[in-house]
């Protein structure tokens, strides 16, 4: 893929990522937890991720990344939205 149908593909996403609720992106995040490590899943949850970031802030953003339960696995991210208007 060229740099530039990257960048292009990359600008539609977040244009469709940014019409997602906070709920639907959270789900679009779990449904790629657990699955076999592939270039798509990485770009899949990459996009996720900087949706993330956009909304939550730096603060909110890192204290998701860094969060786990107590058996070790990730926090549903949903948390953290629920947070950010406090």
């Amino acid at each position: 893929m060229s740099v530039i149908a990257r960048e292009q593909t990359d600008a539609a996403v977040a244009v469709m990522a940014a019409r997602l609720t906070d709920e639907a992106l959270c789900l679009a995040w779990m449904a790629t937890e657990g699955r076999a490590a592939t270039k798509e899943l990485a770009l899949v949850r990459g996009w996720i991720m900087t949706e993330f970031h956009r909304r939550l802030g730096d603060g909110l953003f890192d204290e998701w990344l860094m969060a786990v339960d107590e058996s070790g696995d990730d926090l549903d991210p949903l948390t953290f939205f629920a947070r950010k208007d406090e």
